[in-house]
């Protein structure tokens, strides 16, 4: 069973190693495995939503990172706001303190297994426990269409945003899962999981801010 690190700006140089092998995992599983973005001279793999609004979950194993999982408020610029808001045909484009942008989650080759008792099973349910813990009501974004059985299979409630498009050759939408109690006891039963996953050392950075609240404006 993983861990779930939260690793945010105010205790990222506890995790000086993890992080960079974070990035060095996403470089591959993005970069060079996928190439849905440009491979990198240093073997890093950031993006423009790399900034002090994101909080990550890096999920350890054996002292290893093998899966992940990054957030950060929709009010603020997130992936779905800048490059696909054109995909919130259905619901508009949510800008809410209480939505967080779910985005650069992947699994160890060697890790990945089928079925929701999997590590992917587990990321997704310590996203929802770090989730319930700080008030958000609904996360998600863009994401493979098949990721949406995933979340059925654990119980929760899905809201597709818009239809699905092909991107880089996938089929792809842009949805969110509702936040809750019961949300989270259902994917840890269909999980298999029996604990809190989530793990914060050092000082940490409240997910929703007064700031992130006073720019609130719902959906647009």
């Amino acid at each position: 069973m993983i861990e779930a690190h939260v690793v945010n700006t105010r205790n990222k140089h506890l995790y000086e190693r993890e992080f960079e092998e974070f990035l060095r995992r996403r470089h591959d599983y993005y970069a060079v495995a996928n190439r849905w973005v440009p491979i990198s001279d240093d073997g890093l793999e950031l993006d423009p939503f790399d900034t002090p609004d994101s909080t990550y979950l890096l999920g350890m194993l054996e002292g290893r990172v093998v899966t992940s999982a990054r957030l950060m408020p929709t009010t603020v610029p997130n992936l779905v706001s800048e490059e696909f808001p054109h995909m919130c045909e259905n619901i508009g484009l949510p800008r809410s303190p209480e939505w967080a942008d779910w985005t650069r989650t992947y699994v160890l080759p060697e890790y990945r297994g089928v079925g929701a008792t999997g590590i992917l099973g587990q990321m997704f349910c310590a996203v929802m426990e770090y989730c319930l813990d700080e008030g958000v009501t609904h996360t998600g974004g863009v994401l493979q269409q098949f990721l949406l059985k995933r979340w059925l299979d654990l119980g929760w409630k899905v809201i597709p945003a818009g239809m699905p498009r092909i991107l880089s050759g996938d089929w792809c939408l842009v949805a969110y899962v509702e936040v809750s109690e019961v949300a989270l006891q259902s994917g840890r039963i269909h999980a298999g999981i029996e604990r809190s996953l989530i793990v914060r050392r050092g000082a940490q950075l409240p997910f929703i801010t007064q700031d992130q609240a006073s720019r609130a404006g719902a959906f647009s």
